[in-house]
C-alpha cells in the first residue's frame, strides 16, 4: 500500500513520524510489526544489504510500540491497524540504539548517557536500586551492562518489560577491525549483548540489525534465545525490506516508467531467494526521473580493494563479464579471518552481505556453515558501481582515460601508442611478484588478459553491456572482444621472454587474429590488437578491415 504525497519523495529521513506528519510518500512496511511481535524468539538479529530501508523499519516499530507517546494517529489507515497485534500499540517502554553514530573513542560514554537518559525519562532518580544508583555513578563508563540496568530500572518503576532496539551494532565492529581498538570494542558489544539479552528477565524482545552476520568471534555466542534472520535463509521479514514486485506495480500507477527497464537498473538482489528492487535507488530514481548509478561507495569497499588478489581480480572480472560463478561461500563473517588471511568463503561472503553481488544458493550439501551459492552482478546499477571501483581502487585510473583510448581508435599509430602508455603506468610489479615456477609464462598471461579485461570492463561506454572473453569465433577462441561505437575490437595476448621478443611476439599474436578467422563473424569496422608483454614492458600492433555484410 502507497500513502503520502508521490511529489513528496524524502530520501534523507530514517523517522516514521516525519514520514507520515509530513504527508511524504510512504510504501506500507508496517507488517514487519506484525511479523516482529509474532515471531516467538524474544532476541532477533536482521542482516540485510545497504539501503533497503533497516532503519526506518526499526523507528516503525520504535513508534508503534512507545508508551511515551501516542502514535497511533501515525497508523491510521496502514497495514498495521487492522493486524491483531493491534493492541500492542503505545503499549511499553521502547529503548532505540543506532550503533552507526559510536566512534572508537567515544562509544563507551555515548551509550552509557543514552542508557542514562533513558532511565531518568523513566525512573525518579532517588528511587533508583542500589545496583543501578552504582552503575549511573560510574565516571570512567567501563561497566559493560547498562541494557539491564536500564530494563531493570524501568521495570521496578512501572511493572512493563522493555523492548530494545539495536540498529547497525555491526557499524563500528567492521570500520575498526583492523585497529587496535577492536578488540576492546568486541569484547564490549559481547558483554553488553549478553548482560542485556540472555535470560533477562525485565526484557520484553529485542531487535538487532545490521548489514554482516558477524559471530564467529563469541560476539552471540552468550545468546542461547536468539534467532537470525539472514539473506540466505530468512522467511520471515523477506518483504519488508527493499521493495517487492507487487510494491513496484503500485508505484507505477503514480509514475510513468518502464518497469521492465527499472528491473534491469535496481532489482536483482536476493534474500533467500528472492529477488528485491534496492529502495533507495527506486525512489530516488522515481524523485529525479532519472536512471544513474544512486549506489555510493561505502567504506567495505576500501576492504575489500585491500583483500583483492589475482584469484579474486580474476573472479570479479568474469563477474564483469556477465558470468554467474559457484563458489562456497560463509553464512557468517570472521572479521579476525578478515584481518588476517581471509579466505575466499569470508571474502566473497562479505561482498554478497554489503549488497555487491547477488547470490542464490545452489543444490549441494551445506559443509558446516559453508554453502554452495551462485553469485553475480544482478543489475546496471551495481555493474556500474564495479566498474567504478574497479577503475579508481584497483587499477587507479579514470574512466575518460579509458575511453579516450578509443576515441582516438581512427589513428591507429596514436591508439596503440595511448593503449601502451595506460597498460605500463597501471600494471605494478607488485601484480607480477607472485608468479614464479614452469607456469609462469602462462601465469603472466592470465595475469594481463585480466588486466586488460578488468579495464575494458570497468569502461561503460560500450555498446554492449559487457567485453567478451575467451569465446569461440571463426577457428579458434579469442581473447577479449568489446564492440564500441567507434568499431569492433579484438585483443590477443602473449607473454614475452625478452624485451627483445615484443615486436615479434605482438606480431604473431596479430597473425594468430587473422590466421584463425577471429571476428569473421562480426559486421562493421574490425580493429585486431596485438599485445606482447614482459614485466610491465608491452608492445602492440594494430590492423584494422572492414566487412559489408
Amino acid at each position: 500500500m502507497l500513502v503520502g504525497n508521490p511529489k513528496k519523495i524524502d530520501l534523507s529521513t530514517s523517522s516514521f513520524e516525519r514520514m507520515i506528519e509530513r504527508k511524504n510518500l510512504y510504501i506500507d512496511k508496517t507488517r514487519i510489526v506484525e511479523n516482529f511481535i509474532e515471531e516467538a524468539s524474544s532476541v532477533q538479529l536482521i542482516t540485510r544489504q545497504r539501503r533497503l530501508g533497516k532503519s526506518l523499519n526499526m523507528d516503525t516499530i520504535r513508534c508503534f510500540l512507545t508508551d511515551r507517546v501516542d502514535n497511533r494517529r501515525l497508523f491510521k489507515g496502514l497495514y498495521v491497524e487492522s493486524s491483531h497485534v493491534w493492541e500492542y500499540a503505545n503499549s511499553s517502554p521502547v529503548f532505540y540504539f543506532n550503533f552507526k553514530s559510536l566512534s572508537p573513542q567515544t562509544y563507551k560514554k555515548d551509550v552509557f548517557h543514552t542508557v542514562l537518559n533513558y532511565i531518568l525519562e523513566y525512573c525518579d532518580k532517588n528511587d533508583l536500586s542500589v545496583e543501578v544508583e552504582s552503575y549511573i555513578s560510574d565516571k570512567d563508563y567501563s561497566d559493560a551492562k547498562g541494557l539491564f540496568y536500564l530494563t531493570k530500572a524501568v521495570y521496578e518503576t512501572t511493572g512493563k518489560r522493555s523492548y530494545l532496539l539495536i540498529d547497525e551494532y555491526d557499524k563500528m565492529l567492521m570500520d575498526n577491525y583492523k585497529t587496535a581498538e577492536y578488540e576492546e570494542i568486541r569484547q564490549y558489544e559481547t558483554l553488553l549483548f549478553s548482560t542485556g539479552f540472555k535470560d533477562n528477565p525485565y526484557l520484553e524482545k529485542a531487535l538487532i540489525t545490521g548489514v554482516m552476520r558477524i559471530s564467529r568471534e563469541s560476539l552471540f555466542s552468550g545468546l542461547n534465545n536468539i534467532k537470525i534472520f539472514d539473506i540466505f535463509n530468512d522467511t520471515t521479514y523477506t518483504d519488508d525490506y527493499g521493495l517487492t514486485e507487487e510494491e513496484v506495480d503500485e508505484l507505477q500507477t503514480l509514475f510513468d516508467f518502464d518497469k521492465a527497464k527499472l528491473k534491469t537498473w535496481y532489482n536483482g538482489i536476493m534474500v533467500n531467494g528472492k529477488p528485491i528492487y534496492n529502495t533507495y535507488s527506486t525512489m530516488s530514481f522515481l524523485d529525479e526521473n532519472k536512471y544513474k548509478c544512486y549506489w555510493a561507495m561505502s567504506g567495505i569497499m576500501d576492504t575489500i580493494a585491500e583483500l583483492i588478489n589475482e584469484n579474486r581480480r580474476k573472479t570479479i572480472t568474469r563477474l564483469l563479464s556477465g558470468e554467474k560463478l559457484c563458489m562456497g561461500i560463509e553464512e557468517r563473517i570472521s572479521l579476525m579471518d578478515l584481518s588476517h588471511e581471509a579466505g575466499d568463503e569470508d571474502f566473497y561472503s562479505l561482498i554478497v552481505q554489503a549488497g555487491y553481488l547477488s547470490v542464490e544458493r545452489a543444490e549441494g550439501e551445506t559443509v558446516s556453515e559453508t554453502i554452495k551459492a551462485i553469485m553475480s552482478i544482478p543489475n546496471i546499477e551495481l555493474m556500474l558501481a564495479w566498474k567504478n571501483f574497479i577503475l579508481k581502487r584497483v587499477f587507479r585510473v579514470l574512466s575518460s582515460q579509458v575511453r579516450s583510448i578509443f576515441e582516438n581508435s581512427d589513428n591507429l599509430p596514436l591508439f596503440t601508442k595511448d593503449l601502451e602508455r595506460i597498460i605500463t603506468d597501471r600494471l605494478s610489479h607488485h601484480d607480477l611478484a607472485g608468479l614464479r615456477g614452469e607456469e609462469r609464462e602462462k601465469a603472466h598471461e592470465v595475469l594481463y588478459h585480466v588486466f586488460l579485461l578488468g579495464l575494458l570492463c570497468a569502461d561503460g561506454h560500450t555498446l554492449r553491456k559487457y567485453p567478451i572473453s575467451n569465446r569461440e569465433s571463426g577457428d579458434g577462441r579469442f581473447d577479449i572482444f568489446i564492440e564500441r561505437a567507434e568499431g569492433n575490437f579484438i585483443f590477443e595476448l602473449k607473454s614475452s621472454e625478452n624485451a627483445e621478443n615484443l615486436g615479434k611476439d605482438a606480431q604473431s599474436a596479430l597473425e594468430q587474429i587473422t590466421a584463425k578467422r577471429y571476428g569473421e563473424d562480426f559486421s562493421g569496422r574490425l580493429v585486431k590488437v596485438g599485445i606482447a608483454f614482459v614485466g610491465k614492458k608491452c608492445r602492440i600492433i594494430c590492423e584494422e578491415t572492414l566487412s559489408l555484410d
